[in-house]
């Protein structure tokens, strides 16, 4: 008896040890106030938030300015309200019908991330739940943009951006980098290091099948 408990036990240890670090435990999700406030699932409205009040104060501050322009860092970093009527970083713009097909894709997104965040709140993966909340707050922000802001309503019409940089010089017949906003940012940022952290896990568990 006192030997089957041993190998039970070094049994056990092995396959502690098997298991990689980097996978969470699946557990049944319990709809609380605790567990909403652990798995960030309030964070995406704070970030919306932001995103909205930084535009419309932004519109607030230079949309009687001439220029629509304020210079922050000479020559390199300019806050300059622009409307966008296609996709991040003004792709699409020129295209009128565009805008519609833009609207679908963006609440599209928003639900699927929405949809997988949920489905995978079990497992409590922090770090993938911030990334998520990240990338559900962009595609809402712009989404908000793109389907309630026209020019009979607000006075204009498209997603509103501001940020723009000029990384490769500035003046005569240099132009900047695309002008973006803070729901760009957010998407942006957080798929980039989605992409990384997913390719490092994969890595991390094909080494772990290859000892095995």
């Amino acid at each position: 008896m006192e030997e089957e408990k041993v190998t039970k036990k070094e049994e056990g240890e092995t396959s502690k040890e098997e298991a990689p670090l980097f996978q969470k435990k699946k557990e049944k999700f319990v709809w609380n106030f605790r567990n909403v406030l652990r798995s960030f699932l309030w964070l995406p409205l704070f970030l919306i938030a932001l995103d909205q009040i930084s535009k419309w104060a932004v519109v607030d501050a230079l949309m009687g300015v001439p220029s629509r322009s304020l210079e922050v860092i000479p020559h390199f970093f300019y806050i300059t309200l622009t409307f966008n009527k296609g996709s991040s970083f003004g792709m699409g713009g020129d295209v009128s019908w565009m805008r519609y097909v833009f609207i679908v894709i963006s609440w599209l997104a928003s639900a699927a991330i929405l949809f997988y965040w949920i489905k995978n709140l079990s497992k409590k993966d922090t770090f993938i739940d911030v990334l998520l909340a990240f990338c559900f707050a962009g595609a809402v922000g712009n989404g908000i943009d793109r389907t309630f802001y026209w020019e009979g309503t607000t006075g204009f019409s498209g997603v509103i951006d501001f940020f723009q940089f000029y990384i490769f010089g500035y003046g005569e017949g240099k132009s900047s980098f695309a002008i973006f906003n803070v729901a760009d940012m957010y998407l942006t940022c957080a798929v980039a290091v989605l992409i990384v952290l997913l390719f490092f896990r994969e890595m991390k568990a094909n080494k772990k099948e290859g000892k095995n």
